[in-house]
């Protein structure tokens, strides 16, 4: 005969009364942050209407990112476009924090799982190309004592293309 202790009944009886995350819903999920991800939820009636989505990891890494603040619980899901200012890591895990005042606490959290990519940051180019075209020459001192001159590539392709025209 099996017997099932008060303590676990009560742990089964107050989560399945909760707000719960289903996706992330294994420990060491491997998800790409390149990419879209949806996190994805279960909610009771008593659960609060809105709360905020957190990406933390305390492990090492010290990252604790609100993802979207006051989230409607009845949407039941959301999906991210992409974090890039994060370390690719393991342990990270997803909170659903109150936005009440009276309860500041963790609603639910997601299992720990792992981030294998990140979206890259959005560069602006313009500046880049700029800097290489009209980077100025340099002089500088090699190692016997002479001294050389230094272009930058811009510098370069335009001598070459003189040369490719001048054959």
């Amino acid at each position: 005969m099996h017997f099932t202790s008060p303590l676990s009944l009560l742990t089964f009886a107050v989560s399945a009364l909760a707000l719960t995350i289903t996706s992330p819903s294994t420990t060491n999920q491997k998800v790409d942050l390149s990419e879209p991800f949806t996190i994805r939820w279960t909610t009771v009636p008593s659960d609060p209407q809105n709360f905020t989505i957190t990406l933390v990891n305390m492990l090492g890494h010290n990252v604790n990112q609100d993802l979207v603040k006051n989230i409607d619980s009845s949407e039941e899901e959301y999906t991210i476009e992409g974090v890039d200012d994060i370390p690719i890591a393991n342990n990270y895990q997803i909170n659903f924090r109150s936005t009440d005042r009276e309860n500041m606490g963790i609603l639910a959290q997601s299992p720990m799982f792992n981030v294998t990519k990140v979206a890259e940051e959005e560069r602006d180019n313009t500046t880049a190309t700029t800097a290489t075209q009209s980077a100025p020459s340099q002089t500088e001192t090699n190692a016997a004592g002479g001294k050389g001159v230094v272009v930058g590539s811009g510098v370069v392709a335009l001598m070459m293309g003189f040369v490719a025209v001048a054959l």
